[in-house]
């Protein structure tokens, strides 16, 4: 693994822990539209990536069952963490683009 690889899986897996735990500036959803279709919390990774594509990133949380999918859609102000616990999507967190966040440039 790549060190800048290693490090930007670090950052997501921090990110998404703190969007697991506490959201200080961004927002929840229990199902979001994407360009493929409607997702939904219980929905697989499958059906998520068959909807929404493949992610603009992937991390795992070390020694954890959670996987987290970055998407950024139609360059929207806002970052969309996508957290799967055992292959099933548990949690759709959206925060507004940062300046200092890189995948707010893409």
């Amino acid at each position: 693994m790549t060190h800048k690889l290693l490090i930007g899986v670090l950052i997501l897996g921090s990110v998404f822990l703190v969007a697991m735990d506490y959201p200080p500036r961004g927002t929840d959803y229990s199902s979001y539209r994407c360009p493929g279709g409607l997702v939904s919390k219980e929905d697989p990774v499958r059906d998520v990536i068959d909807k929404c594509g493949d992610p603009l990133e992937e991390g795992r949380i070390s020694n954890k069952p959670h996987r987290v999918f970055v998407y950024r859609f139609d360059q929207t102000r806002f970052v969309y963490y996508f957290g799967f616990l055992n292959d099933r999507l548990v949690r759709i967190y959206a925060v507004n683009c940062q300046q200092d966040d890189p995948n707010c440039e893409r």
